[in-house]
């Protein structure tokens, strides 16, 4: 079997992983899978490095941009359709919303038997104008037409694309859950109890991790840092991603006079020892699939205040009391109105109880690890692969053993 993945960008974040993963692991197994992926912008973060790491050549189509470029796009769709006439894929598996858009296109007027699309989150909240958000949406429900397979990341968004915009039909969307590399984590130190009694005398660590943009909503987390400072919580944060909001972000911590206790990294590569310096993730996202970042968070033991949006709540376990205004859940806490103050009191109240956290933590640990790993995705995904393969009408390859 041959399998096609296309992509826009491999810039920082969970579709980039995600990808990475499938196509090296299939390739493992014994299938080709080849990797096409646009150029990342200077202003994004670029994990062509981690395509690199892996030993996964990259098919680059310069033209597969994310802005809107009926020119650009043309020789983009152009690109891709000759690609897939030479490699005459039985699968193309799409992700993102543009390569979602060329890919389908170009794989139906190569006559590839099975067109796949996974939707890592959407772009209907919160990203673009009224008009091109209509715009968008056509473009998905009439492409759902020809995709033998919707792949969401979570529940929640499964419903969501189905209920609230029409896209797809139950029959033809699943759910297949992220997969990372759990064993890159491995290293990161738990979260103890002597470890946490130190700390009730010292200042925490409060992280957040993306990209400075507004879907990510970075400046609110500098609010949320003057609030619990303002309020005399113990604690000291670390921002880690760039985005062209960086320059807006220095200018709030400035106004909010938070020089030297909010400290701006840039992206790293070495996540594990990111997370080594973090004793509590914060998620100030508008919209979200599934974030990677709370899946590492717990893989390393370390408790979450998230904003109740998209995926986040499949991430959720244990049975929920509510709090001052949250919801308190074994692994972490849910925030549902988007307000700093409810927001806050959530942060110190987890500043304020080691032992919860140590219980968040290792209740998030044993979920993670049963969860989200990279080989799980691949055999979930091999599996769905072969499915549609059968019922699809061309020609069934002759099925590889996996390793």
């Amino acid at each position: 079997m041959k399998i096609v993945r296309i992509i826009a960008r491999l810039n920082v974040g969970g579709p980039a992983i995600h990808v990475v993963h499938l196509t090296h692991l299939l390739r493992k197994r014994g299938y080709e899978s080849l990797l096409v992926a646009g150029p990342v912008p200077e202003t994004e973060g670029n994990m062509e490095y981690y395509a690199a790491k892996w030993a996964i050549p990259l098919i680059r189509v310069p033209e597969l941009v994310r802005p809107l470029s009926p020119r650009k796009d043309l020789i983009a769709l152009w690109k891709i359709y000759r690609l897939l006439r030479r490699e005459r894929p039985q699968i193309v598996h799409t992700h993102t919303a543009k390569a979602g858009t060329l890919g389908r296109l170009a794989a139906l007027l190569a006559g590839v038997p099975v067109l796949v699309h996974t939707f890592h989150g959407n772009i209907f909240d919160g990203y673009f104008s009224p008009a091109k958000t209509r715009l968008f949406l056509f473009v998905e429900r009439l492409l759902a037409h020809f995709t033998d397979r919707i792949i969401t990341v979570s529940r929640s968004q499964s419903s969501e694309l189905v209920d609230k915009y029409k896209i797809g039909t139950p029959e033809r969307l699943e759910v297949v859950r992220l997969g990372i590399d759990l064993e890159a984590f491995e290293s990161v130190g738990e979260v103890e109890a002597d470890h946490a009694n130190i700390r009730l005398n010292q200042e925490l660590m409060i992280g957040w991790i993306g990209r400075f943009t507004e879907i990510k909503d970075p400046l609110l987390f500098v609010d949320l840092a003057a609030a619990l400072k303002s309020a005399g919580t113990q604690a000291k944060f670390i921002m880690v991603g760039d985005g062209h909001l960086r320059q807006a972000v220095e200018a709030r911590i400035s106004e909010r006079g938070l020089h030297g206790q909010i400290m701006l990294t840039g992206w790293q590569d070495k996540m594990a020892e990111v997370y080594n310096r973090i004793d509590l993730m914060v998620l100030t996202s508008l919209n979200e699939g599934t974030p990677v970042t709370m899946i590492e968070s717990m893989a390393t033991g370390r408790p979450f205040v998230a904003f109740d949006v998209g995926g986040v709540a499949d991430l959720m376990i244990g049975i929920s009391h509510a709090e001052q205004g949250f919801n308190v859940f074994d692994n972490g806490i849910l925030v549902g109105p988007r307000d700093v103050g409810v927001f806050a009191r959530a942060i110190d109240l987890l500043v304020r109880d080691p032992e919860r956290r140590i219980r968040m933590g290792q209740a998030g640990k044993r979920f993670v690890f049963q969860n989200f790993s990279k080989e799980r995705l691949a055999q979930d995904m091999e599996s769905l692969y072969w499915k549609l393969m059968v019922s699809s009408s061309g020609p069934t390859p002759e099925r590889v053993s996996s390793n």
